[in-house]
């Protein structure tokens, strides 16, 4: 046999004994161009476009992550601090570097996302509690109801909170575990039209 017809052999041979490439575990898909952050750790994975950067902070490294995200200057000291009040929950976080030039306060949209004990209750007694805690840091809710959150059900809330630079919508989701805790996703930018990429983020949020 020439090599050539060797080789060609050799390839239909090699396709035709490869397996296919498994299929991801149900609730665990993602949109085209997204990927997983969190973990077994964080007791959460979220599902974020493979363009944002993240840092996990249930890993000793975290500092090291975040420097990896391209923040500069008060961005990141106003990250860091922010994130050391999140460590002890071991909180996952990402951003979206871009869209800090977008920005005309130079806001970066992020998400943080982090696992309490749940308080018990019904989703409405989560939305009273939720809404309370918003309206004590100044916030204004624009919509509160239960919702479908990754391939479970909880609660959906949305807000507006003024800054010194400007306003800022939030968008948070609480997804309830099988271990007693409520998972809380929180996603905050100051640029318009984030709507439909948050939800897109909030369907693939999975407890574990």
């Amino acid at each position: 046999m020439r090599p050539a017809l060797a080789a060609l052999a050799a390839l239909l041979l090699l396709t035709a004994c490869s397996k296919p490439a498994p299929k991801p575990l149900p609730g665990t898909e993602v949109p085209t161009g997204f990927h997983r952050i969190g973990g077994t750790a964080n007791g959460v994975s979220i599902g974020v476009p493979t363009s944002w950067k993240s840092v996990d902070l249930a890993k000793d490294s975290f500092e090291t992550e975040l420097a990896a995200t391209g923040l500069t200057g008060s961005a990141l000291e106003q990250a860091r601090q922010g994130l050391q009040a999140l460590t002890s929950a071991k909180a996952v976080y990402a951003l979206d570097p871009a869209s800090q030039k977008e920005s005309k306060q130079n806001f970066v949209t992020n998400l943080n996302g982090f696992c309490q004990p749940s308080v018990g209750g019904s989703n409405e007694a989560l939305i009273e509690q939720a809404k309370q805690q918003l309206t004590n840091v100044g916030a204004t809710i624009t919509e509160a109801a239960p919702a479908k959150v990754g391939a479970g059900q909880g609660v959906r809330i949305t807000y507006s909170l003024k800054m010194p630079a400007g306003t800022v919508q939030g968008t948070q989701y609480y997804a309830h575990s099988t271990h007693s805790t409520t998972c809380v996703i929180t996603l905050t930018t100051d640029l318009p039209g984030k709507e439909s990429l948050f939800e897109q983020i909030g369907s693939t949020i999975r407890t574990l």
